[in-house]
């Protein structure tokens, strides 16, 4: 191994040393948090099942551990590079490609998420996208994307471009899959995770990629279950069995036209998104960087250490476990 790839290799390693650090720390802080929690509500009833202290003792955590990972990252060198600006035209053009990524992954993850677990697992985002407390804005659409975006696309393509966009490209996006630890938004996460990757590297500016996340998590933690939370699910069962009156129906159109808009308007912008994505791919640019890991010894180079195995072998154990519990 010459000196750019053993380079590389402890760079990546100590990068998948962090992201080891960042998802268990995060675990166990979460345990800690909610017996707290626990103890707390059962002295005062201060706090609901659906309160703000939930929300701080799921969230709080996770984003805390993310300074730890900067910490143990901080002596990799940056990868110096001008910021290019993206353009209005570019930026919806690459926005459309993530509707077809986001939900196309979705169906993927939850069906094979259904299957591997006999359809017993549930998706634990629903129990905060569906929750009307106002925090689901702060944390859900604004803190969680300025955060994940600053740790996965800048402080860690930042530091590992040097080696190979491609490579930084994939690896970021995979860490970003892999990092909320469950099938059901593996898929979908990987995929915006590289678009969002690609648009990062190519402009060196967080903003673009961060405005697509704060979009994406914003129609579906709050436009979506808005609409669906909406439904008079009674009245639409009772139009399947015929046992509804006239009065009813008028009662729950505006309701049903309103959630056939929606869908169709997603399938529109999938499709058309879905035609961008397959153009662009072809037109996608990856310059050559100095350090850039010698072809056939990427994989070994940047998987194949003790930091990245970790990483992956925790996240990998709490997707099985999300199945089974």
């Amino acid at each position: 191994m010459d000196g750019n790839d053993l380079s590389a290799k402890k760079a990546y390693g100590r990068i998948g040393v962090a992201l080891a650090v960042v998802c268990i720390s995060s675990i166990v802080m979460q345990i800690l948090a909610g017996i707290i929690v626990g103890v707390i509500t059962q002295k005062s009833n201060l706090f609901d099942e659906n309160g703000w202290l939930k929300w701080v003792a799921t969230f709080l955590p996770v984003y805390a551990s993310f300074i730890m990972g900067i910490l143990i990252m901080k002596k990799i060198p940056k990868d110096g590079c001008e910021s290019v600006k993206l353009g209005t035209k570019n930026f919806f053009v690459i926005m459309l490609c993530c509707f077809p990524i986001t939900y196309g992954g979705n169906i993927i993850g939850t069906l094979l998420s259904e299957f591997l677990s006999g359809g017993s697992a549930e998706n634990g985002l629903n129990e905060f996208a569906f929750d009307n407390n106002p925090l689901k804005i702060i944390v859900i659409v604004i803190l969680a994307p300025l955060l994940e975006e600053l740790f996965f696309r800048k402080q860690i393509i930042d530091r590992c471009a040097r080696y190979g966009e491609k490579t930084a490209i994939l690896f970021s996006a995979l860490a970003f899959g892999l990092f909320h630890m469950n099938l059901f938004q593996f898929f979908y996460a990987f995929g915006l995770g590289l678009v969002f990757a690609y648009t990062y590297i190519r402009t060196r500016k967080l903003r673009y990629s961060l405005i697509m996340h704060m979009v994406i998590n914003f129609m579906g933690s709050v436009i979506a279950p808005a609409i669906l939370s909406s439904l008079d699910m009674e009245t639409i069962d009772k139009m399947s069995t015929g046992t509804v009156s006239d009065a009813e129906i008028l009662q729950v159109l505006p309701q049903i036209l309103g959630l056939l808009l929606y869908v169709f308007s997603l399938l529109g912008l999938s499709i058309a998104g879905l035609v961008v994505l397959i153009v662009m791919i072809r037109k996608l640019v990856f310059l050559p960087k100095e350090q850039e890991i010698e072809k056939g010894k990427c994989f070994k180079t940047v998987y194949c250490n003790i930091g990245v195995i970790l990483f992956v072998l925790f996240c990998v154990a709490m997707c099985v476990l999300a199945l089974i519990i």
